[in-house]
């Protein structure tokens, strides 16, 4: 009987402390949507609260030619007039050439060859609106 209830005493444990950390990555790593169209990426969300997205496809999602150069690590997206350079690990962006201080850095993962960027900067440099949807388990943001 007691190792019964010990057995499942020491399940429930495990099932609750998988459950707690399923949950909380989920809300750590919410899904992207663009005008209602989920993205195949997910945004990274820093211990300050600043959310990371992979630069190219929310660009080219947004109709942007991205140029990537290998030498200064350095991403240009440009959309007719707009241009927006941003540079790894400098925390300064070039918005048609004039400067604007980020809260937080884009930076380069050589891992995967993926630039990070600040979902809401970029969002609204465009002129969208961003909207975060969280539940008890989840989270995503909608990008209008």
């Amino acid at each position: 009987m007691k190792t019964t209830v010990k057995l499942f005493i020491s399940t429930m444990a495990i099932s609750m402390i998988l459950g707690v950390n399923a949950a909380f990555a989920s809300r750590e790593k919410p899904s992207i949507f663009i005008n209602n169209e989920k993205m195949d990426i997910y945004a990274s969300v820093t211990y300050s609260g600043t959310t990371l997205v992979p630069m190219r496809p929310i660009f080219e999602k947004f109709g942007m030619t991205v140029v990537w150069d290998n030498k200064t690590k350095s991403a240009t997206a440009t959309k007719g007039e707009t241009s927006i350079k941003l540079i790894h690990n400098a925390n300064e962006a070039y918005i048609n050439g004039k400067v604007q201080v980020l809260n937080q850095v884009p930076s380069f993962n050589p891992d995967n060859s993926t630039f990070y960027v600040i979902l809401r900067f970029i969002a609204e440099t465009l002129g969208a609106k961003v909207e975060w949807k969280k539940t008890a388990n989840d989270a995503s943001i909608y990008i209008y």
